[in-house]
């Protein structure tokens, strides 16, 4: 209730601030240089990481403002915006159109998708009583290898309509767990996990919280001043409902964005779970969606999310420990060989009693 609370709080300002925009300003001439100024200004006022990455955001609009003329044709023209907003490398930022999408965090780009498949896990690793819930956001089961180890993959943390609070689909975590109850350990597979609210981070999350811990500290764009940010929030894990204490391995890769790298922050305050695979995306922020008077969208990021030691993964990512990390390769995903979920076994065997 304290998170729904934090988001109304967050909601209300983000409003507030967007109200603000739609009284003071007039909408831009429907021309190339108008939607093109549209989109700097906006992001001038709005983006929150401006400093987190470097960026130089006039210098930005400097490089491609050049390029715009009168008379371009609309995919020109989108071209034009698209090439400024990759400068933000920010998976949370993309640009819309009937004709045409854009996504400036090109590391959820197809050619750095790392291999991964839950066909292979399912069926060259687990026992044949695995279970996939019938929304399709869950598989579970054991190993063929090792029945007293459990697996569960989390295909996201989304599903349908969203709304502030969580959803009826992350309940299944309780029962889920209790079908594992008599494992020794547990491999959490969070790869592929493209995100989703905040509110079911909290429910899934608090199932593998031994103790309560604030996870991250979160500070929202309030105003149109580089400077002008919310007091900071934090978020915390808070041990709920069935859980699972007993050593776990976190398996994330390069597509664990958003929401799933907030699990990952969560679950990493635990001392029973181990971070092993590869790094996340690097996209925490809100993204909030702005509309262009020539029926385009696009949406950018208003806050900067550290962790309890101030660190901010913005465009980095979380990686594991080097004798955690494991990168994938196709040629053996194509063989039936999953190398990350190999290594994830090894490292939660390291933390089992001798039998």
């Amino acid at each position: 209730m304290k998170h729904i609370v934090k988001i109304l709080i967050v909601v209300f300002f983000l409003f507030l601030f967007s109200m603000c925009s739609i009284f003071l300003e007039a909408d831009p001439d429907n021309n190339p240089k108008g939607i093109f100024n549209s989109i700097w200004n906006e992001f001038n006022k709005t983006y929150a990481l401006f400093d987190i990455k470097g960026i130089d955001w006039k210098l930005a609009y400097d490089t491609h403002a050049g390029n715009i003329y009168p008379g371009m044709s609309d995919k020109e023209l989108f071209n034009v915006c698209s090439d400024m907003l990759k400068e933000l490398d920010d998976a949370h930022v993309d640009l819309r159109s009937s004709f045409a999408f854009f996504n400036s965090g090109d590391r959820l780009g197809t050619s750095n998708i790392e291999p991964f498949s839950l066909e292979v896990v399912r069926s060259e690793y687990l026992n044949s009583d695995y279970v996939r819930t019938s929304d399709g956001m869950f598989l579970y089961g054991t190993f063929k290898d090792d029945p007293s180890i459990g697996y569960i993959f989390i295909n996201g943390f989304h599903l349908g309509e969203t709304g502030t609070g969580s959803q009826d689909w992350v309940r299944a975590i309780d029962g889920i767990i209790s079908a594992l109850t008599n494992t020794d350990a547990l491999v959490l597979d969070i790869r592929g996990n493209r995100g989703g609210l905040v509110s079911n981070v909290d429910y899934f999350v608090s199932r593998f919280a031994a103790q309560q811990k604030d996870y991250v500290q979160v500070r929202t764009k309030n105003g149109p001043g580089r400077n002008d940010f919310s007091s900071p929030v934090n978020f915390s894990i808070k041990p709920s409902g069935t859980r699972y204490i007993k050593p776990v391995a976190l398996l994330t890769n390069a597509q664990t964005v958003s929401a799933g790298e907030w699990a990952a922050l969560a679950l990493l305050t635990q001392d029973h779970i181990v971070h092993t695979g590869s790094t996340t995306n690097g996209a925490f922020s809100l993204s909030l969606q702005r509309f262009l008077v020539n029926g385009w969208s696009y949406t950018v990021s208003v806050q900067i999310v550290r962790d309890m030691q101030g660190i901010c993964y913005e465009g980095t990512g979380i990686s594991p420990e080097s004798e955690h990390y494991m990168v994938n390769t196709a040629g053996n995903i194509q063989l039936g060989v999953d190398d990350q979920l190999e290594h994830a076994l090894s490292k939660i065997a390291d933390r089992l009693p001798v039998k």
